[in-house]
């Protein structure tokens, strides 16, 4: 069948989106109707139920052994430990529910969500890393997020490959880092971004196979460089050794004065690399996907954040590995599945986990399953109890048909959820305020709740500051500012410094942060350009393109070909 482009009006931010003909042929595709929600609130509604760097101490339900999760001791979810929910001794399809044609599927499912089993923290093969979560194959690392194969990191997000990262975002087999976002096989760089085999950078930015630099943009193949003016090797390291940069107020400066003057020098569209017919940012290795955000090897596909390796998929977020899959995130090793969340495990093989799947939290190694949670190795079930393969395929139509007949609505806000469309923000496992999409698209708690998402607000502690005054250069600093409590900047909250986090800052030369961890991440992701796309015209050519940088941004934004021709 043959369609047209239509404009829809979304449920939520009441504004209007198109559905081209291409995203029908999708939709089609893979039995859906269109969506009702817009491609930026469809993304929200994943990001909200990522609960990555909020930990808390909490009571394993089944053993009762105090453990860091990522469910607070008020979340009504049922939690276990590690241990407890990997054994054998409990069984996800004990839970099993009969279907209710009399209930909606969304209202059956949230039962069901609540009462199995979660694990306390989403980690494979981790050595002495107990505060990481969504990580793999970590030793020795701290409140490192959603990264693999790091040692003695912390502090940082989508890490993968590091060694000695620190505070960084988005950064690929790098090693001795600090401060940085989106950059690869970087070594002893600082506050930098946008850069790629890098050597002793400090606050640069867009810059390649570089070494000795400071404050540089746009550099390619250069040494002894200071906001992009050529020295002498004996030159630049004398005036490298006045800048001290173990200070913290001539840090902060340094990378103030660093910022303004990227500012003076074309940026281009977007970030895009060994791609073709690719539109969004921050995408390497990528063909025929549009509105594709820190993308790798991503074919086919429209609307994927952080995505790595998927096929022919729409609406994928924090997701790899996945072909012919649609509204999936937090996981990956997906064929032909619809709304699976945490659907984890290893990849490393690329071989498919799951097929045909949807509707479902956690499931692993399945096949056929249709709104379970916490399964693992099935076929054939449904609201986690078991069914012959023809009772599952007979229901599941019948089930299909109810959700399109029978859709919940919302009493909250009014919006309407069918087949086809995510879960009911209210059906949550986390509240708004603790994802990360609170860091992406921050909101207070009256618009969050307004929009139907849960918000949670936990107690504070007590924190004991006393009149400890955190000495402005790293080299005035010793052992006794681990017994201090310090008080974060932003947030007035608490924070420590750890005895491998001083050892880090001290053989690097960087100064105590006056900014708590969880903040300092949060505002790196907040920094970095939204996923969105602006109509503009190169301010070199005029000619129109789309580009993260919205108009208002006092960057100076060429086209690719212009850019090119300016900086290489």
């Amino acid at each position: 069948m043959e369609h047209q482009s239509e404009s829809k009006i979304c449920q939520n931010c009441k504004t209007s989106f198109i559905i081209k003909e291409e995203d029908f042929n999708f939709y089609e595709k893979i039995k859906v109707p269109p969506p009702t929600f817009c491609p930026e609130c469809r993304n929200i509604q994943r990001f909200a139920t990522r609960n990555s760097k909020s930990l808390y101490k909490r009571a394993c339900d089944g053993c009762k052994k105090e453990v860091i999760s990522r469910f607070s001791p008020h979340n009504p979810a049922v939690m276990y430990c590690r241990d407890c929910w990997w054994s054998d001794n409990w069984d996800a399809l004990s839970f099993a529910k009969d279907y209710d044609f009399s209930k909606t599927f969304f209202e059956q499912f949230k039962e069901l969500l609540f009462s199995v089993p979660h694990v306390s923290l989403l980690n494979n093969n981790m050595h002495e890393s107990d505060y990481s979560n969504m990580e793999s194959d970590d030793k020795r690392c701290y409140l490192t997020f959603g990264g693999h194969y790091n040692e003695d990191c912390a502090f940082t997000e989508y890490s993968l490959w590091g060694r000695e990262v620190y505070d960084s975002y988005w950064s690929l087999k790098s090693e001795q880092c600090h401060g940085c976002s989106l950059v690869e096989r970087c070594y002893r760089t600082y506050g930098s971004e946008q850069c790629y085999d890098c050597l002793d950078t400090l606050f640069s930015f867009d810059c390649t196979n570089c070494s000795n630099i400071i404050g540089c943009i746009g550099l390619r193949n250069k040494s002894y460089c200071i906001f992009n003016q050529q020295y002498s090797k004996e030159e630049f390291f004398e005036i490298k050794e006045n800048l001290n940069i173990g200070s913290y107020r001539a840090r902060k400066e340094l990378e103030e004065k660093s910022k303004t003057f990227w500012l003076s020098f074309p940026h281009k569209e977007s970030l895009i690399t060994h791609s073709n017919d690719c539109t969004g940012n921050s995408i390497v290795n990528s063909k025929n996907s549009k509105n594709i955000w820190q993308a790798d090897s991503v074919e086919d596909s429209k609307y994927s954040y952080i995505a790595a390796w998927n096929k022919n998929c729409y609406d994928e977020t924090s997701a790899g590995n996945d072909e012919l899959c649609y509204l999936c995130a937090n996981g990956g090793g997906l064929y032909n599945s619809i709304a699976i969340l945490y659907s984890f495990g290893s990849n490393v093989d690329k071989k498919k986990q799951s097929f045909n799947c949807g509707y479902s939290y956690t499931v692993l190694n399945c096949t056929d399953c249709f709104g379970c949670v916490g399964i693992r190795n099935k076929q054939y079930c449904i609201l986690n109890k078991q069914y012959t393969k023809e009772e599952y395929f007979e229901l599941l139509e019948k089930i299909k048909k109810s959700m399109l007949e029978n859709p919940f609505q919302s009493q909250k806000t009014g919006q309407v959820f069918s087949y086809g469309d995510f879960f009911p923000s209210e059906h949550s496992l986390f509240a708004y305020n603790e994802t990360v999409a609170q860091d992406l698209y921050p909101k207070d708690k009256d618009s969050a709740e307004a929009q139907g998402f849960v918000w949670r607000e936990e107690p504070e502690p007590h924190y004991d500051f006393n009149h400890y005054q955190i000495p402005d250069d790293i080299k005035d600093v010793d052992d006794s500012i681990l017994s201090q409590v310090l008080k974060c900047e932003e947030s007035g909250k608490g924070y420590k410094i750890a005895r491998s986090e001083l050892a880090f800052y001290q053989k690097m030369q960087i100064p105590i942060p006056r900014i708590s961890p969880l903040i300092r991440i949060r505002d790196r992701v907040r920094a970095l350009l939204p996923f969105k796309l602006f109509d503009r015209q190169c301010q070199k050519c005029n000619k129109d393109i789309k580009t993260p940088y919205s108009p208002e941004r006092p960057e100076i934004i060429y086209c690719e070909k212009c850019y090119q021709q300016e900086v290489y």
